[in-house]
């Protein structure tokens, strides 16, 4: 009788437990650290590790050699633990930098490096088939049976996808995603998958994207349904006015009001309109918010499609 444990809690980041598993897999396959940043550069354009880090920084918003900072720690603990003290050798640099890196970046950065190796390193012949599958099945397994909030996408063999708590995404995304795959509801569709696009991404500008995208999904099918029921639509095509049409038509029932335009509150404060002289930075959980509620309206209006 098997005996029965625990199970693991879920992670909400792809933390360094997860990262070494991966990266050990990779290399247990011949996909080393050094490969694997060398073809993120390649797919990036950057010539070094160290353009990479500032670049990084750059580009998520980090604070000046922050991620620098944090990748000489790591680097500083290895060489105290191999009896060094004082300047790091360059030696030990070009050995263990590579996975120094790679166990600090953010998260998005860390998956799209394995984008990158399978997508560069399979152009380049740097692993075939076979490996690419490996280390695919590899990364989707760890990022599971952690319950990190990424998945391998479906639909795109070298690509993963942001899926946020499994439960939630069972509960909301992946109705309105059955909902959007009727054909009336492509444009929908086609904003809905970018706001989850946006939303793995992370940087900051993609995560003010993926409240617009899930806002302009739920506008998308309300245009839909005026369509099909032979509304007259609004001047104003805003998701409270083309709700408040499609009420006044008989179509939708008024007190749902709050559950359809949901997802119109945080886009029209924080990614509607230009952010002026002070820098606007989404929060990821209003981001996460703005997808879920987009999600529950749009499976919730698909029900009204004659």
């Amino acid at each position: 009788m098997p005996l029965k444990r625990p199970p693991r809690a879920p992670a909400d980041a792809i933390t360094e437990r997860v990262r070494r598993a991966i990266l050990l897999s990779a290399e247990r396959i011949g996909v080393t650290a050094n490969v694997l940043l060398a073809c993120h550069g390649q797919a990036e354009h950057i010539a070094s590790p160290a353009d990479l880090v500032e670049d990084v920084e750059e580009r998520y918003a980090l604070p000046a050699s922050s991620l620098a900072k944090q990748v000489n720690e790591r680097l500083t603990q290895i060489a105290q633990r191999a009896g060094r003290s004082g300047r790091i050798p360059q030696w030990l640099y070009d050995e263990h930098a590579p996975q120094c890196i790679l166990l600090s970046l953010p998260d998005t950065e860390f998956l799209t490096v394995l984008e990158h190796v399978l997508d560069v390193g399979y152009r380049d012949n740097v692993l075939d088939a076979q490996m690419a599958s490996e280390l695919l099945q590899a990364a989707d397994g760890a990022l599971q049976a952690h319950g990190t909030p990424y998945r391998r996408d479906p639909d795109n063999w070298s690509s993963f996808t942001w899926v946020g708590d499994p439960d939630q995404r069972a509960l909301t995304v992946a109705p309105a995603l059955h909902a959007l795959a009727d054909p009336r509801l492509s444009g929908a569709h086609a904003e809905f998958a970018e706001s989850l696009r946006k939303r793995r991404r992370g940087a900051s500008k993609d995560l003010e994207d993926a409240v617009d995208e899930a806002a302009k999904a739920v506008e998308s099918i309300l245009q839909v349904l005026h369509d099909e029921h032979r509304v007259k639509p609004p001047r104003n095509q805003q998701i409270s006015s083309l709700f408040n049409s499609l009420v006044t038509a008989n179509v939708l029932p008024g007190y749902v009001d709050h559950l359809v335009v949901a997802a119109a509150g945080p886009r029209n404060h924080m990614a509607a309109h230009g952010q002026g002289a002070t820098v606007r930075e989404v929060p990821e959980e209003l981001a996460e918010a703005s997808i879920a509620a987009a999600a529950t309206a749009i499976t919730f209006l698909a029900h009204y499609l004659p």
